[in-house]
């Protein structure tokens, strides 16, 4: 196969506070069609950074998909000959840009000195649309740690520190009246703050750019938080609103607001780290190891476990900053995961993730055959819900299909399923949501295990407002809230993190 490497991005490293940022591409000219036939597959060699520590690392695959047929292309990725990750794909003819989380993958190459890896790119399953692939990069992040995933992914009712909690410095409706926001504890002191403008961090100083009384932060004015007005973000009408750009309107507050996705969202954010009394509240999940016996059994033999993420775009990982190439780079909540359960075992994980934004169950139900049952997964995490508008017995149905359709493919396969997070209230569709939630607590047997993230997006709430910890203002979790994902899934997996 013929290929070209792209100059411009070779081996290009850029100094940022004695980190290297690194990129490589390779350009595909021939033989560089995907398809469901044995073999077919897209292959280069991308170089590695020479670094002692990779805090972030992805494969991006550019192409275009050729007249979508059948199951929507989810592209996986083989790095020197194991197969490690996937990312699927709108089923739409046109081009595209995928970024996929390789960083656990890539850490081992580096320890042993490698130069360079081969990266593979094909399609598992059968009657999936093909794609001309058009050129495979590499962008990663060494010796550098904007977070450390070991406090990212520390329950937040525990212990007695809080790291990067976001509150977004919205201004008051009544713009003579201060912007305030309030944390989830009371700080004791402070351990840093910072926000992000025009790509780099910004550290920010107490009783400068914002000062603390009890529970509550307020944003000073002439500091380096940019304070969004309120009339900036929200509008009453829709004259008003189209002026806002992108905007979705709330029956239940009957005003229009600003809807992003992307970063926009969480580049003006404001990020707290912070002492506070101890605490110790029982909100999340429980281990309990005769729930996932197999999934147990294989850890304990330390065989590899093959984990699929199956659901909409907050399992794929939409508004995570590592998705963005935004810092802190922190990435989708199944790749915590997958990283820590590799991390805390000490044992080879294989992580597919095989969601898609804007799917609901029924497309699952639909799609499940051919997008995740060739993976054969040991332990498939099943997240569908936000984009549900049907019937909870519906909704039951495609869930179960979903269920027995992977367990054909692999009897031994044992579940958890994730309520999803809550909407805006403001939106008025999460009673129906409620619903759904219930209809999975109900299914949680042995083999079958819950991860009630909703409940704990909820008791948040009680405290912090919905903005502090979107992606997007309407459906979607910043990279606060996708650490409460990861947290609550990771309780029913590793003893330490229980409840």
């Amino acid at each position: 196969m013929k290929i070209l490497r792209n100059v411009i991005l070779f081996a290009l490293t850029i100094s940022i506070a004695n980190a290297m940022y690194f990129t490589d591409s390779v350009k595909i000219a021939e033989n560089n069609i995907i398809d469901n036939k044995p073999e077919s597959a897209v292959e280069a060699t991308l170089k590695l950074p020479k670094a002692k520590r990779l805090s972030y690392a992805t494969i991006i695959v550019f192409g275009k998909r050729l007249n979508p047929t059948g199951t929507p292309p989810s592209l996986t990725i083989a790095i020197d000959g194991v197969e490690c990750a996937s990312r699927t794909l709108k089923h739409v003819e046109g081009a595209f840009g995928a970024t996929i989380f390789v960083t656990k993958d890539i850490r081992p190459l580096l320890k042993a000195g490698k130069e360079s890896m081969n990266v593979k790119v094909y399609l598992k399953g059968q009657n999936q649309t093909p794609c001309k692939i058009n050129e495979i990069a590499c962008r990663m992040l060494a010796d550098e740690r904007h977070f450390r995933t070991s406090s990212y992914i520390r329950p937040i009712f525990s212990g007695d520190e809080m790291i990067a909690e976001s509150v977004f410095p919205l201004g008051n409706q009544d713009p003579t009246k201060p912007a305030t926001a309030k944390l989830l504890f009371k700080p004791t002191s402070i351990i840093e703050a910072y926000t992000i403008t025009d790509g780099k961090r910004v550290d920010l100083t107490q009783n400068k750019d914002f000062k603390i009384e009890g529970d509550t932060i307020e944003f000073l004015p002439n500091s380096n938080v940019k304070i969004i007005p309120y009339n900036t973000l929200f509008a009453d009408t829709k004259e008003q609103a189209n002026k806002l750009g992108n905007n979705f309107f709330y029956p239940l507050i009957k005003q229009f607001a600003v809807f992003k996705e992307g970063n926009w969202f969480h580049t003006r954010m404001v990020y707290i780290s912070y002492k506070h009394r101890s605490i110790n509240e029982k909100i999340g999940e429980e281990f309990d190891e005769n729930l996932l016996p197999n999934t147990m059994k294989l850890i304990a033999a330390k065989k590899k476990l093959t984990v699929v993420l199956y659901g909409d775009s907050i399992s794929e990982g939409a508004n995570a900053s590592g998705l963005s190439n935004t810092i802190p780079y922190a990435p989708t909540w199944g790749d915590y995961i997958a990283t820590e359960l590799q991390k805390y075992y000490k044992m080879p994980i294989s992580f597919y993730n095989r969601a898609l934004g804007g799917t609901d169950s029924n497309w699952g139900a639909a799609h499940v055959k051919t997008l995740v049952c060739p993976d054969k997964p040991d332990l498939a995490i099943i997240a569908f819900g936000m984009n549900d508008g049907c019937p909870k017995e519906i909704y039951r149905k495609n869930i179960e299909k979903i269920i027995t359709e992977i367990r054909n493919t692999n009897p031994t396969a044992e579940i958890i399923l994730v309520p999803s997070m809550t909407a805006n209230p403001s939106w008025g569709r999460n009673a129906l949501h409620d619903e759904y939630a219930k209809v999975l607590s109900s299914m949680q047997t042995r083999g079958i295990a819950i991860a009630d993230v909703r409940s704990v997006h909820k008791r948040l709430q009680k405290q912090k407002r919905f903005i502090d910890m979107t992606g997007n203002n309407v459906n979607h979790p910043n990279d606060f809230l996708i650490r409460v994902y990861a947290q609550t899934i990771l309780q029913k997996l590793i003893p330490s993190m229980s409840k």
